[in-house]
């Protein structure tokens, strides 16, 4: 059962960890987690992915990458770049799925990274995680998980214990009814017997058997 416990506990736990480290650990290194919202990068990056963009010098784009950049206010587009004017620092930008390509160019200092990697599906578990009631069920949930497994831990060490010293005095029990079967067991063999009051009894057969030998004599 104990064996049961540690492994369901510490699952959980190690889920909760990579999610975590998923979603926190690349904005420590300067990679921003991004959201796919719409199906026009599909079948690259299906709606629900999540992206990792890190910034980019846009001198260094080149054709075939995938950039992330500011379109509107908040609004952010990530397509393929199909082609650089150097002269206007313009880029030529399209969606896998779209037909043609985006409307109008995107200047360098729109750009705001360059895809490096993506994860299919964890947008749409990060954009949940993403609300403030959901944060905290989420970091209750990791400490409400830790303190079963300290609380595990402390049940299954005490119920251990228990059973060594249950263990250990039935093997004393043991021991002492094994001694009192061989004493008996000697006392018989030689005629004695010892009474409640540890003193030795003589048999009456053999006291018999003695007397009679001595008469003959």
């Amino acid at each position: 059962m104990k064996k049961i416990w540690d492994f369901v506990t510490s699952g959980l736990l190690l889920i909760a960890l990579i999610l975590t480290g998923i979603m926190v650990v690349p904005k420590l290194v300067g990679i921003e987690p991004m959201v796919v919202l719409s199906g026009s990068m599909e079948p690259a990056f299906p709606v629900g992915s999540m992206l990792y963009i890190k910034e980019i010098q846009p001198e260094t784009i080149q054709v075939g990458d995938v950039i992330t950049y500011q379109l509107t206010g908040e609004t952010m587009v990530t397509h393929r770049v199909v082609a650089i004017d150097e002269q206007a620092s313009a880029l030529t930008t399209k969606g896998d799925a779209n037909e043609v390509e985006d409307g109008a160019p995107v200047s360098f200092e729109a750009v705001k990274g360059k895809v490096q990697a993506h994860i299919p599906y964890l947008g749409f578990l990060a954009d949940k995680l993403n609300s403030s009631a959901v944060k905290i069920l989420y970091i209750t949930g990791i400490v409400v998980l830790l303190i079963l497994m300290y609380m595990g831990d402390i049940i299954w060490s005490k119920e251990e214990k228990e059973n060594e010293v249950n263990s250990k005095k039935e093997k004393s029990d043991k021991g002492k009814s094994n001694k009192e079967k061989t004493n008996k067991n000697r006392d018989k063999n030689v005629g004695l017997t010892i009474d409640s009051s540890d003193n030795i009894v003589v048999d009456e057969s053999m006291e018999e058997s003695v007397n009679d030998k001595l008469a003959e004599k």
